[in-house]
């Protein structure tokens, strides 16, 4: 009788401990990885010449309801790399 209560008691200790460590990890907490892509676009604001840019995604807080639509804060980052990283993506004329 003394083991099989001893495996009761480990069972609820596990369980105790899976339900505590769960509370502190949501998956709203999770890791969000950014997102980039390769654009051609002007090389500063004036300009007409075209280069290609990373544009780097970086999402930021909880999405948020804006005007019935569901819309990201975020921060934009680019900046302009090699072109052969746009070859790809269509050259605008």
């Amino acid at each position: 009788m003394g083991i099989i209560m001893w495996k009761y008691i480990i069972t609820a200790l596990v369980a105790l401990e899976l339900v505590l460590l769960s509370s502190f990890w949501s998956p709203a907490a999770a890791t969000i990885n950014d997102t980039e892509s390769y654009i051609w676009d002007y090389a500063y604001s004036g300009s007409s010449q075209f280069v290609c840019k990373q544009v780097i995604f970086h999402p930021i807080g909880e999405p948020v309801t804006a005007h019935e639509s569901l819309t990201q804060p975020a921060i934009l980052r680019s900046h302009i790399v090699d072109s052969s990283h746009c070859k790809s993506v269509s050259k605008p004329s």
